[in-house]
């Protein structure tokens, strides 16, 4: 009777992931960050709670890893007087056109990056501040997240798996699965069909990270599209993100909408501290 009760205590236990974007330094609320995300370490502290407590079967983490030299950063552009672009200035493809702002690299392959942006309802073209740029404090992950995922790998015996993501300089890449335009000569920027194999296996699939406004958005909206069987399966985290200050109202209102239409396709929005 113990040995039937005990395997199917075992069999009813809930495969969980963990999918955790981009818990890297630059993105926190500390003083050497580039691109701080109020409310960001508060937030890991809540993953590294959640791994501690529920003890995810899978965990994937993205590291988001940038060149100086990027798309997204400054020295890409400059302005009609030849002085570099500003960080957090849009760009739209009539900008380019109009020679309000100038590609240094490739104009015509970084007009139709633009353009594809555009065409294909990707969040449009934003110069950050560089970030998270290889070999840089910055790039690594945030200590309390990496005591957490080494703690986890000591008392389970596996890896977290760790997803290198914007490496390639001539496309941003927000979400943990594609690229924002993926490139055909890349394989790296094109849906990464392993992490939806691996998730297919579980019974529920947590995320959380940074930023709440981006790269989760957009992570979120790429899983729905790519594989939206896997809803009703998703849960999000939501005291476990935070999104970037200081953007236009009506971009809010557009990332409200994505976590909107996920919940109406079946996803879960939950805080950590309740489960």
């Amino acid at each position: 009777m113990s040995r039937n009760n005990f395997n199917l205590n075992k069999q009813t236990m809930p495969n969980k992931a963990l999918l955790v974007i981009d818990a890297q330094n630059d993105f926190h609320d500390i003083p050497s960050a580039t691109l701080p995300v109020p409310g960001a370490c508060a937030d890991t502290q809540r993953i590294a709670d959640f791994i501690a407590k529920q003890n995810p079967q899978t965990i994937f983490a993205s590291l988001d890893s940038h060149y100086s030299l990027d798309i997204s950063h400054p020295s890409w552009w400059e302005n009609a007087d030849g002085s570099l672009v500003s960080p957090f200035t849009m760009i739209t493809s009539d900008d380019i056109k109009n020679g309000k702002y100038v590609p240094r690299i490739d104009p015509k392959r970084s007009l139709s990056y633009v353009e594809a942006l555009e065409a294909n309802g990707e969040f449009s073209h934003f110069i950050w501040p560089e970030h998270c740029l290889i070999g840089t404090p910055g790039h690594a992950l945030h200590p309390v997240f990496f005591e957490a995922c080494k703690g986890w790998m000591t008392k389970n015996l596996r890896w977290v798996n760790f997803i290198n993501k914007g490496i390639n300089p001539y496309t941003e890449h927000f979400g943990i699965f594609r690229a924002n335009v993926p490139l055909n000569e890349d394989p790296s920027t094109q849906v990464n069909q392993s992490i939806f194999a691996a998730l297919n296996t579980h019974d529920e699939i947590y995320l959380a990270g940074q930023a709440r406004s981006h790269c989760v958005a957009n992570s979120l909206r790429q899983m729905l599209q790519i594989a939206p069987n896997l809803a009703t399966k998703l849960i999000v985290l939501e005291d476990c993100m935070s999104d970037v200050q200081g953007l236009p109202s009506d971009f809010y209102d557009y990332v409200n909408g994505i976590y909107s239409d996920a919940e109406k396709a079946g996803v879960r929005i939950v805080k950590s501290t309740n489960l």
